[in-house]
């Protein structure tokens, strides 16, 4: 999972500020820092929907063509999130079955880590 643990760092690294990218004020004289993400868009980056990475998604629907209406869409509750792709769409995993969904309609626990287990001391 180091790969989605690096574009998610990398989808956060662009839409914070950077020096490299001066924005010159014309009229008060002033360089401020602007992102990339704003240099290539002309837009402000949105976190709304940004989450914690391997935080427990808990999943509504599942936009998959071959369940019939008499499946269940979701079978368990041990998914994770990995990565964000645009703005609105999320990665997610499944625990137990490495099983890898695109989403859009989930609740996440930025608190609960179901990958980690906890020693007691």
């Amino acid at each position: 999972m180091w790969d989605y643990a690096i574009k998610h760092a990398i989808w956060i690294k662009n839409r914070v500020l950077i020096a490299a990218l001066p924005f010159g004020d014309k009229d008060i004289n002033v360089i401020t820092s602007i992102t990339l993400y704003k240099a290539f868009t002309s837009n402000y980056p949105d976190f709304d929907k940004l989450q914690v990475f391997g935080c427990k998604a808990v999943l509504y629907k599942i936009n998959v063509d071959y369940l019939t209406t008499f499946k269940p869409r979701i079978r368990d509750r041990t998914w994770i999130f990995i990565r964000i792709e645009g703005n609105s769409i999320w990665k997610v995993l499944n625990v137990k079955t490495l099983a890898i969904a695109k989403i859009t309609n989930a609740r996440f626990n930025k608190y609960t880590f179901p990958l980690i287990t906890s020693k007691k001391i």
